[in-house]
């Protein structure tokens, strides 16, 4: 039964890996940045306003501060 589990690292039980995590999210920053630049290339603010909004939750999220309360 040990030799089962003998070539098992914690990176096998933990889901996802920061690196994965990380590509995910810089992909999809990407992919906004590329959905704005078709937005403001057919003129349509309102999608530009939507997509500026989604790229700034989506790089905010690593630098965001709590909020306190007081």
């Amino acid at each position: 039964m040990k030799s089962m589990f003998a070539n098992l690292t914690k990176d096998d039980f933990g889901g996802s890996s920061r690196r994965a995590r990380a590509a995910a999210s810089r992909q999809r920053v990407h992919a906004l940045f590329y959905e704005i630049q078709l937005a403001i290339h057919d003129g349509n603010r309102v999608k530009v306003a939507y997509l500026m909004a989604e790229l700034a939750e989506a790089t905010a999220q690593k630098n965001r501060a709590p909020v306190r309360c007081d």
